[in-house]
């Protein structure tokens, strides 16, 4: 009985379970968007042609940057050998110059060709961008001179030598191989919503704030937070002629030496006090010699907890409630590290050399500014979460731009609504 049942059992006469990733289909034509962005770079991508030009050289750089552009706005694109496949689509090959981009190539070119090369291209595109409506007009002079820095880290693969090397235990135990990381420090300009200069660390003992000293101008307001603080970076923005604003530790000494009154307009920015002073150091760190200034300010932490923040600015005529209604903005660099990790599919890094890991991020800055080109608009979160259904294949400029007009307009009724409110709060 036992052997008839066993004979019946329908289980039986399924084929064996396999293991292992499955495999991915194959890249099919119409998958392919993001084809429209090439025609704005057509006079750049000409002239990178003459860079590393030798007589063997089959795969050059405009080849690169236009598989991996096609690449970032293409999802199914994630890997060299997708790439391969897509690269021998007539869509894709009529942008190119070879019959197909074979993977080992392309990764020969990721340790080969410097990304410094396409710096002149974002800064091209910077300068084709307009000047983008602020979100908060009484505070658009300032604005405009306002760059945040930051920095975040990435995955990448365990074996990458230079890159920091997780200390998780609970992954090594399983036999992952735990983890490696490396640290993407950008610049974001905030009167264009986009990024500007980058740069990498790894394993190298950088810091955020010795990364911050290499991108200072002169004439910006630069917005930071505690991790990136340090004297020497605070006495280059000094030096440089422009200024700084940003969250310090509660480790940090400051001396007071003149406590400024608080308008009615300060308390309502919820700030609990307003000091003129300096910084103190140590025997290891000499602080700035200058006055700067702590601002404290309360908030709802998203817990429900009301929490403080100790900011720093070397800004002296600025009312109190402006200073921290600065700093709120500081969060847009946040947003661009969230829409890179998970809209963007920067989750995981796949390139193990230095140069290939900073050319997917400087393709990643271009694309973003081509998008901003075409659309005409800030990224905000709502023109974030829009563009990354772009890149996602699932519509085009053309089809989210109404969605975003319509969205932004609404915005601005709500900041006049908003502002209305106050000015009627204050007369009363």
């Amino acid at each position: 009985m036992n052997g008839r049942i066993a004979s019946q059992d329908p289980s039986s006469s399924l084929p064996p379970l396999k293991r292992g990733r499955k495999a991915r289909p194959a890249v099919r034509p119409e998958q392919v968007t993001g084809q429209t962005y090439l025609s704005l770079l057509d006079g750049y991508l000409r002239r990178l042609r003459s860079v590393y030009v030798h007589h063997n050289r089959v795969l050059y750089f405009d080849d690169v940057v236009t598989v991996y552009l096609l690449a970032f706005f293409n999802p199914v694109l994630r890997s060299l050998r997708s790439i391969e496949d897509a690269s021998q689509l007539p869509g894709v090959n009529q942008h190119l110059e070879v019959d197909a981009v074979c993977r080992s190539t392309l990764s020969d070119a990721n340790a080969l060709f410097d990304p410094a090369y396409l710096q002149g291209l974002i800064d091209d595109l910077h300068q084709h961008l307009p000047n983008l409506p602020q979100m908060d007009q009484n505070l658009g002079h300032l604005l405009e001179q306002i760059k945040i820095f930051d920095g975040s880290f990435f995955r990448t693969a365990a074996d990458v030598v230079w890159a920091i090397q997780s200390n998780n235990q609970h992954t090594k135990s399983k036999g992952k191989g735990g983890s490696a990381y490396v640290r993407l420090n950008c610049e974001f300009c905030l009167r264009t919503g986009t990024p500007g200069g980058i740069s990498i660390n790894g394993d190298d003992g950088v810091g955020e704030g010795t990364a911050a000293q290499q991108m200072v101008e002169e004439g910006f307001i630069y917005l930071f937070d505690r991790g990136v603080v340090s004297f020497p970076y605070i006495e280059q923005i000094h030096r440089a002629g422009s200024h700084f604003l940003c969250c310090l530790a509660h480790t940090v000494n400051f001396s007071a030496a003149q406590d400024r009154p608080l308008s009615d307009a300060d308390r309502q920015a919820g700030v609990l006090s307003d000091r003129i002073g300096r910084l103190d150091g140590s025997d290891r760190r000499t602080p700035p010699d200058f006055t700067v200034r702590e601002v404290v300010v309360s908030y709802i932490h998203r817990d429900g907890q009301v929490k403080t923040l100790r900011l720093l600015t070397d800004l002296l005529d600025l009312p109190a409630s402006v200073i921290a209604e600065l700093y709120r903005y500081r969060w847009q660099i946040e947003l661009f590290f969230r829409w890179l990790k998970v809209h963007a599919s920067f989750r995981h890094l796949t390139s193990h050399s230095r140069n290939g890991i900073t050319l997917s991020f400087y393709i990643a800055i271009i694309a973003v500014l081509l998008m901003s080109l075409v659309t005409q608009r800030p990224l905000s979160k709502y023109g974030y979460n829009l563009l990354s259904m772009v890149a996602a294949g699932l519509g085009d400029i053309a089809d989210i731009l109404p969605i975003l007009e319509y969205r932004e307009r609404e915005r601005q009724r709500e900041r006049e609504r908003q502002a209305a409110k106050r000015a009627a709060k204050k007369q009363a």
